[in-house]
């Protein structure tokens, strides 16, 4: 493959998530711009690595089995995920929620890990990218960035999720400071209507900010009272985590 069929191959596989597992090569060819054939030549290949897999009734595509297997290979050796992955599963348990690990990627925020506690009483979906503005993992990355660079997140519009979602810009940068002088940040209904959560920073050394760890649950469930319980939770678990990583 050139390099320009392997940004091509790794757009189309980007395309695929939990609320789209299947795309057909007409579909694909819309949203990436490029012609049937050439989405069709580059699924061939795919298909042939096994990193893609079509569906024999519906002949659409779906990502691969061996994809898995390379997730899991990032979680095992990356330090953040194998320190942090322990620590999920004890916030979960403790909580009655889910609880996940995220990180900034571009203007988003991107999941990394999500652990659900068995007693949940309805399923939280696996959402692999969120908006920065609206929720509370993308507050805490928000809130620690430089200065310019939130300016110029700011000015390019936040878009409403949820009645609830803030959307000007000036209450977003009020939000950003009481997250940074309080050390957490809340998301009540901003992101998803019905789901609450809040989330804690995960710092460097250096005092940056690694990645974000959230307590998220349904609203009926994860109240203000259980938020501020969960905030102590996560502090602590972060400090440890911080220090662990050395």
């Amino acid at each position: 493959m050139t390099t320009q069929s392997v940004e091509k191959a790794v757009a189309i596989l980007r395309q695929f998530s939990a609320t789209e597992p299947q795309l057909g090569v007409s579909e694909l060819a819309r949203r990436l711009g490029m012609t049937k054939s050439n989405v069709h030549r580059l699924l061939s290949t795919l298909v042939k690595e096994r990193l893609m897999a079509q569906d024999p009734e519906t002949r659409q595509y779906r990502l691969g089995h061996p994809l898995v297997r390379l997730g899991h290979t990032v979680v095992y050796s990356d330090p953040l995920m194998t320190t942090v992955q322990p620590y999920l599963h004890y916030v979960a348990h403790q909580m009655g929620e889910a609880s996940y690990l995220a990180e900034r990627c571009g203007d988003k925020v991107a999941t990394l890990l999500q652990v659900i506690a068995p007693n949940l009483r309805e399923p939280i979906g696996w959402y692999p990218t969120l908006r920065l503005h609206s929720t509370s993992t993308g507050k805490v990355l928000l809130a620690h960035a430089e200065q310019d660079d939130v300016d110029r997140f700011l000015a390019g519009g936040l878009p409403r999720s949820t009645e609830h979602t803030i959307t000007d810009p000036a209450e977003v940068r009020k939000e950003l400071q009481l997250v940074r002088e309080q050390g957490f940040a809340t998301c009540l209904e901003e992101e998803n209507s019905g789901l609450n959560a809040v989330a804690v920073p995960i710092m460097k050394h250096d005092d940056g900010v690694l990645a974000a760890m959230a307590v998220v649950g349904p609203a009926y469930s994860l109240t203000r009272e259980k938020l501020m319980a969960s905030v102590e939770i996560l502090k602590g678990v972060s400090a440890e985590i911080t220090r662990k990583l050395g």
